[in-house]
């Protein structure tokens, strides 16, 4: 019995020290996600706006074939930007997104086209180093500070691939970020440019120089707001995900210290009956 409570007794110790770092990585998680939630709202209005800009550009090239919204005849080439963490402790946030990737994988294999992978965040990579999965380019340890600057590089190396044949299209998983309890894993298709003009075509526009380089040169920005607001989306989804998945931890880790204190006084109970008993029972013998 001794060594019964010694166990539950220093198990209850384990606990509280996972307690501890718990709650000190919800703290942390907290004030990041707090950070990043700002950044996702103030940007997700810049980019919605210039969705709409964009759709009023395109509306005035409808009905001329261009190969950056228009796609290719035959699509051989898939590339995938695929959005994780660096780190893990977020409950399924990067399975959900990893397992997306696989399966879009397997489905244009599957249609006899080739799948390349551009990994942003430290899961990602591994993942497809352990599965041998085609890597053209990794990002980790991304900072606001340098997210801005990371995305025009992909934007603009993606449409150079696309337009070198590198790429026949190109599509982007990520994670929008919706509350601090809710997060919608999205694919979305970057190249070609999906439109919603639908053939309704807008006001006139007059390009200069022409209107290829003025989709080329605007492109490539609509992209690189596209991919940027996809990181803060995606890295406000983490530490809400981090957040909630320390914060259920510290919830159980505190009912299961509970459940054994009761255990431990439970059997702390039991011997001090029992070693009342012996010794009323010593008492009688000697009367």
């Amino acid at each position: 019995m001794a060594s019964n409570t010694k166990e539950i007794k220093e198990r209850i110790n384990s606990i509280k020290n996972s307690r501890q770092i718990t709650n000190a990585m919800n703290i942390v998680s907290s004030t990041k996600f707090k950070k990043f939630q700002t950044l996702t709202f103030k940007s997700r209005a810049y980019s919605d706006a210039l969705d709409v800009v964009f759709e009023n550009i395109l509306g005035s090239v409808v009905g001329q074939n261009h190969i950056l919204f228009d796609g290719k005849k035959n699509v051989k080439k898939v590339c995938l930007i695929v959005m994780s963490s660096d780190r893990g402790l977020c409950g399924s946030f990067n399975s959900n997104a990893l397992k997306r990737m696989e399966n879009m994988i397997n489905k244009f294999t599957k249609e006899g086209k080739s799948v390349s992978v551009i990994s942003i965040g430290k899961k990602a990579r591994d993942y497809c180093d352990a599965r041998n999965v085609n890597v053209d380019s990794e990002y980790i340890q991304l900072i606001p500070e340098t997210m801005f600057e990371k995305a025009k590089t992909i934007s603009l190396d993606i449409v150079n691939n696309y337009l070198s044949d590198n790429y026949d299209e190109v599509y982007l998983i990520y994670s929008k970020f919706v509350s601090v309890i809710e997060y919608k894993l999205l694919e979305e298709r970057l190249l070609p440019f999906e439109s919603n003009v639908k053939g309704k075509k807008s006001t006139s526009t007059i390009f200069e120089p022409n209107e290829e380089d003025v989709l080329i040169e605007l492109i490539p920005q609509m992209l690189n707001i596209k991919l940027y607001q996809a990181l803060l989306e995606t890295t406000a989804s983490e530490h809400s995900a981090r957040m909630m998945a320390m914060k259920n931890a510290s919830d159980n880790a505190e009912e299961l210290i509970k459940q054994l204190t009761l255990e431990y006084n439970r059997i702390r109970q039991a011997k001090i009956t029992q070693e009342i008993n012996e010794i009323v029972g010593g008492a009688s013998a000697l009367k």
